[in-house]
């Protein structure tokens, strides 16, 4: 075989296993937000259910409902008191009803202190039974609303990368591979 051919060959395969490297990060891409707006979507229900347990007591903001400060961190204005016992009741009820059974830090916001108090962790265990677990943990504050609650998910990346695991397995082995 003459030189010139196996220099073909090399540079065709070679734009051919980029061609497919790029082909699969463009798509590992779009999934990532693909998920990541399913998460958003599914939060986003998940605390307007919430509301409305709110609702049923007293009355709710005409608008400004939730806020998505971060990524992972979601404030709720409820414009009245908050009882921690019941926000996590609601919070376990409604995020569970939408297929979240993921961690979630809640706190609420105490006006008077300007802070953010009642901090608690909710976990899953490995038989997807929650266990509250007594740890502070601080939550930033949100100065446009005097009566509101916070809820953070911590591993929401670890979340969205264990859905794409599928995905993400063959791309990994190619890439080894080259």
């Amino acid at each position: 075989m003459k030189n010139s051919t196996i220099i073909q060959v090399v540079l065709l395969g070679t734009i051919a296993i980029l061609s497919i490297i790029a082909l699969q990060a463009y798509w590992i891409g779009k999934t990532w937000n693909v998920k990541e707006q399913e998460f958003h979507e599914k939060v986003n229900i998940a605390l307007r259910n919430v509301t409305a347990e709110y609702k049923k007591i007293g009355t709710l903001p005409a608008y400004n409902l939730i806020d998505k400060v971060a990524s992972n961190y979601y404030v709720v204005n409820v414009n009245q008191t908050i009882n921690t016992h019941d926000l996590e009741l609601f919070l376990r009820k409604h995020l569970e009803a939408v297929g979240l059974e993921e961690n979630f830090q809640y706190a609420v916001y105490d006006c008077s202190a300007n802070t953010m108090v009642g901090c608690a962790l909710v976990n899953y265990d490995a038989d997807k039974e929650t266990a509250r677990i007594a740890e502070t943990v601080e939550l930033p504050t949100h100065h446009e609303y005097t009566y509101y609650f916070g809820v953070r998910f911590p591993e929401r990346n670890n979340h969205i990368l264990e859905s794409m695991a599928p995905m993400m397995i063959p791309a990994g082995i190619l890439f080894v591979t080259i």
